[in-house]
């Protein structure tokens, strides 16, 4: 699976080195042992053209502290063109409610561009940490 993304991300990508942390992001979001599988249509309508991209990673007490210190603490999520973010897990069952109420926190926070992101999709690992967290790779126009 993970030969399959990467081959599919060189394709779309192939300006996007190997090591970089956002092809690394990718290949994890995209990987098989998410709790909520992705299509990878998404991975497609990300890599458009004309887009630069970036990995932000942020830790709280809950999902949704993390979305909060998302966006008080990296401004230019107002201005993604398009996002990928997973959720972490702490060690123990994964409450959706928590991760439902998160991403409606997101919607509330980012309705300015959300509604045109291409794409908005999220899902989650199972981390084994303490600490819930969120890693968030995000599309914004090369052309700012």
């Amino acid at each position: 699976m993970a030969e399959e993304i990467k081959s599919l991300i060189k394709k779309l990508s192939p300006l996007l080195e190997e090591d970089s942390e956002v092809f690394r992001e990718l290949v994890t979001f995209f990987s098989g042992t998410a709790k909520i599988s992705m299509h990878r249509d998404d991975l497609c309508k990300f890599l458009q053209d004309n887009r630069t991209f970036e990995v932000v990673r942020v830790s709280g007490k809950s999902y949704k502290d993390c979305v909060y210190e998302l966006v008080d603490n990296y401004p230019e999520m107002m201005d993604a063109i398009g996002m990928l973010r997973y959720y972490k897990a702490p060690t123990g069952n994964i409450k959706w409610e928590e991760v439902e109420a998160a991403e409606i926190a997101m919607g509330n926070e980012l309705t300015m561009n959300a509604y045109g992101w291409a794409p908005d999709a999220w899902t989650i690992f199972e981390s084994g940490e303490s600490e819930h967290s969120l890693v968030a790779i995000v599309a914004l126009d090369s052309l700012l």
